[in-house]
């Protein structure tokens, strides 16, 4: 037994258009709404400024809206990487206070602190420090 293609009965069914085309009307094809397709160049015309619509379209409107969506997902996945990383392998958080002095002077306190939570409140003690009038450095 051979599998082998039916090519009479594809070429009746599917070939049929061919000798219609070449019957005899031109091949001009009538569409609903009185549209002649005969007329290749204004079908051509009308693709090819299609294609330019569809091209600036996408360049100006889609290209920068899948850019921005694609920026923010590589900034969630950074962050939902990177906390837990930090917070897991105990990493030091470093916090900075920078006094504001009338004098103008530099007064900068840096410490490093491990945990999230110790960070937290180590931050929020040299905050209270440094409005109670505690010089820097506070900690």
């Amino acid at each position: 037994m051979l599998w082998q293609p039916r090519w009479r009965a594809l070429a009746r069914r599917f070939g049929g258009w061919r000798r219609k085309r070449r019957g005899g009307d031109g091949g001009n094809w009538d569409l609903p709404g009185g549209l002649d397709l005969g007329d290749d160049l204004l079908v051509g015309i009308a693709v090819i400024v299609g294609l330019i619509l569809f091209g600036v379209l996408f360049w100006f409107v889609l290209l920068p809206l899948i850019l921005l969506l694609l920026d923010l997902l590589v900034v969630v996945v950074l962050l939902v990487l990177a906390i837990p990383a930090r917070v897991l392998l105990r990493r030091p958080w470093t916090i900075e206070a920078i006094p504001a002095t009338q004098g103008g002077g530099d007064n900068r306190f840096s410490t490093q602190v491990i945990g999230w939570r110790r960070a937290r409140r180590v931050r929020d003690e040299i905050v209270q420090k440094l409005r109670d009038g505690y010089p820097s450095p506070v900690v």
